[in-house]
């Protein structure tokens, strides 16, 4: 090329909306890195986890036990409300079921590492649950119960349990209310 002279573009376009199109193209990728959060459908973010059970005090059922489903473990012997997938009590016969996704969480946290804790006066009279607080148990539960979704396909069956055992991590919670 010559000093001077023009510079021509082999690219033609037959109208100027051609190349708004093309310009746009350009655009979008530049535009969506730079933009931060992507909306990703529900359905593919979210997660979901089921569990179902039955509470034992000695050979009857332990009525009035609160199950806890959380999203994320947590070391520290304070639940973290703001991580709860779902509480229930349980029935007469000790029976719980509960079910909990992410759909109310931030798309950036939607993975779960599910534990449940379970508050409960299995032998123990009002003056001492009074004096000692509730029994309180956590664990961890598999991470091959977790689903993709809102509703959970898998049910995680945590079988019978008798309370009256003391399990491992097993504590006094002074501060747990029924009213939380």
């Amino acid at each position: 090329m010559m000093p001077g002279q023009a510079f021509e573009c082999s690219l033609h376009y037959s109208s100027q909306w051609g190349m708004e199109v093309f310009l746009l193209f350009l655009l979008v990728p530049f535009v969506a890195c730079l933009g931060g959060d992507l909306d990703v459908p529900s359905n593919v973010a979210n997660r979901s986890m089921a569990i179902r059970g039955t509470l034992l005090c000695g050979s009857k059922g332990m009525k009035g036990a609160t199950v806890r489903l959380f999203r994320v473990y947590q070391k520290d012997a304070i639940d973290d409300l703001s991580q709860l997938l779902d509480q229930k009590h349980t029935l007469e016969t000790g029976y719980f079921q509960l079910e909990g996704t992410t759909a109310k969480f931030p798309t950036t946290q939607t993975e779960i590492d599910p534990f449940v804790t379970i508050h409960h006066n299995c032998d123990m009279d009002e003056r001492q649950t009074a004096n000692m607080g509730y029994k309180r148990w956590a664990i961890r539960l598999p991470q091959d119960y977790v689903t993709t979704g809102v509703k959970a396909r898998k049910v995680y069956d945590f079988g019978r349990v008798n309370l009256q055992l003391q399990y491992p991590g097993e504590m006094h919670d002074k501060k747990f209310s029924f009213n939380d």
